[in-house]
């Protein structure tokens, strides 16, 4: 899991908005990928993660390295087959559709006003949760 824990957070590093696993990311998706991915991509997923038994214990730069270098060897790979995007859909999912992150990194309302079709947006604005 400590491994899985740092891959989130090269993925999504603190900014000014949360890291990956203040969301517990790694939580989702060590509960997702049983229940919703295929056994295709579960089993390569798996494999995958094995490959990077240690990565917590590495040097943040390091972590980018290893983790760029995988993403360069599985962006052309089918998707069932492809540890990295496997890795960057859930935590992609998992973060945004969490607490702290439809909060704190996407723009909330907790009850949004009207339909309104065409807002102008502010430079910088974030994209607006659902």
């Amino acid at each position: 899991m400590s491994a899985l824990r740092a891959l989130v957070d090269v993925m999504l590093p603190e900014t000014d908005s949360p890291a990956a696993s203040a969301a517990d990311t790694h939580y989702f998706i060590d509960l997702a990928i049983p229940a919703c991915a295929t056994p295709k991509a579960q089993a390569a997923f798996r494999a995958g993660l094995a490959d990077f038994a240690g990565f917590d214990r590495l040097v943040p730069a390091e972590q980018v390295a290893k983790l760029k270098a995988r993403a360069a060897k599985d962006v052309e790979l089918p998707y069932e087959e492809s540890f990295f995007l496997i890795l960057k859909d859930y935590t992609l999912t998992g973060y945004f559709l969490s607490e702290t992150g439809a909060t704190q990194a996407l723009a909330y309302e907790r009850v949004p006003g009207g339909f309104q079709g065409d807002l102008p947006l502010k430079p910088n604005q974030k994209a607006w949760a659902i």
